[in-house]
């Protein structure tokens, strides 16, 4: 079922064609006869109300399976479920379907792809959005979607895989904004300690707590007037969940110790790298504040999903680095192929970081194949002395990379076991496997 892309002018606007609408209908089980379409390029199934396709069959889980529109078709991949996905007697953890396949979510339920329609969706003409820069199909429906979203009055979540350039986009969405001159303030959920949480995000009065010794801001009265990019919403602490929700439905805030609510002007844009509505049905999300946050979700594609536009940044970032040393670089063909070949598990911010190495310390003009680190700073049996000249965070990942590939290889390939073993859920450890380029 391959799709190949077309633009087509249609009234001005530029589009192109894919697949974008799925229909399904439950062939067996205490839901058939339910049927749905969905308008979307992923899709999910499971017992969750936050699901596409909400299933009530006890054997099913919260999110157990999706389906993801891409251009080779319908892949149709479990979520880590109980009882698995099954097409027929297999068992499937990926598998590639078409129109009228029928498959298994649990053990009772039978779920039939009915249909997985082309759609005309809209793009930039453009190949850069501020400092966004991309010439794929994929990239320019971004784009397309990001410049008439900066000028609405909307608030923005941006998912994606780490590294694909999620923090870029909000600032884009800020500079294109009517907002650009006002602040924009960056809090990290991820790092914010938790008995902090709440100070850092409502502010509080002088006294309000032990350590309180002046009045103090929080970050959306810091940001009053502009935008306040929330990183990582998903790491959020499940208590203070309702408080957000309250400012982001009344415009107000109250700090700690006040009780006088405050007004503030924000427009947030929220991201994550996590799947919300799988977090929402496993209780670790609010499922009200998902559907809040939910007033416009986007979508950034992973680098290998791409195309072409991996070796356009590569180009375009050595070409920066190269300015910086004062000289002219170029790759070779030999550097070119094994960029084509490497699966960028740190998309674009670890395409930038290898490209940065190899441009500052190649020395000729040209960047060769020996001179880029992609992946192999770790040795099948010690650590290969050139982790140590790599920053602490790329040294890390190397060495994640081979413990769990070693750890992987003793437990046979059993997920479960090795999340048993290192203290992950299976999920979470999923999740690790997925960045870091051994899934």
């Amino acid at each position: 079922m391959a799709i190949k892309t077309i633009e087509i002018p249609r009234g001005g606007q530029l589009t192109h064609r894919r697949l974008g609408r799925v229909k399904l209908r439950v062939r067996s089980g205490p839901d058939r006869g339910r049927e749905i379409e969905v308008p979307r390029t992923t899709i999910t199934g499971g017992r969750s109300e936050v699901n596409d396709l909400v299933l009530t069959d006890g054997s099913v889980s919260t999110t157990h399976f999706e389906l993801v529109l891409r251009d080779g078709g319908v892949l149709l991949r479990d979520r880590d479920s109980t009882n698995g996905t099954w097409i027929g007697n297999a068992r499937v953890v990926e598998a590639w379907i078409d129109v009228g396949a029928v498959f298994s979510p649990g053990q009772h339920t039978e779920v039939e792809l009915l249909s997985a329609e082309e759609v005309d969706v809209p793009i930039s003409p453009h190949d850069r959005f501020e400092e966004m820069y991309g010439a794929s199909s994929g990239m320019r429906e971004v784009f397309s979607v990001l410049e008439r979203a900066a000028n609405a009055s909307l608030d923005v979540l941006l998912a994606g895989e780490t590294g694909t350039g999620k923090e870029l986009a909000a600032r884009a969405l800020h500079g294109r904004s009517p907002r650009a001159k006002g602040p924009f303030v960056v809090l990290d959920c991820a790092a914010l300690p938790r008995e902090l949480a709440e100070a850092t995000i409502l502010g509080y009065k002088k006294g309000a707590f032990t350590g309180a010794h002046e009045d103090n801001a929080g970050c959306f009265e810091e940001a009053h007037g502009g935008t306040l990019f929330m990183d990582e919403i998903g790491e959020l602490p499940l208590e203070l969940q309702p408080k957000l929700l309250r400012v982001l439905d009344r415009r107000e805030v109250q700090r700690i110790g006040e009780v006088k609510p405050r007004p503030v002007d924000v427009r947030l844009v929220a991201a994550t790298h996590r799947d919300l509505r799988q977090m929402v049905g496993e209780g670790k999300f609010r499922a009200d504040l998902y559907y809040r946050l939910d007033e416009l979700t986007v979508t950034l594609p992973a680098l290998r999903e791409r195309g072409s536009d991996m070796l356009l940044l590569a180009d375009r970032f050595l070409q920066g680095f190269a300015r910086d040393r004062g000289v002219a670089l170029s790759f070779s063909d030999e550097a070119y192929q094994a960029l084509r070949a490497h699966p960028w598990p740190g998309n674009v911010r670890e395409l930038k970081k290898v490209i940065k190495r190899a441009a500052m310390l190649c020395p000729g003009s040209t960047v060769r194949r020996d001179d880029l680190v992609l992946g192999g700073a770790v040795a099948n049996d010690a650590l290969d002395e050139s982790i140590y000249r790599l920053p602490l965070d790329e040294a890390r990942t190397e060495f994640e990379r081979e413990y769990f590939k070693r750890l992987l290889e003793r437990t046979r390939g059993n997920v479960s076991e090795a999340a048993r073993q290192t203290g992950y859920t299976r999920q979470g450890l999923r999740d690790l496997l997925k960045r870091i380029g051994l899934s």
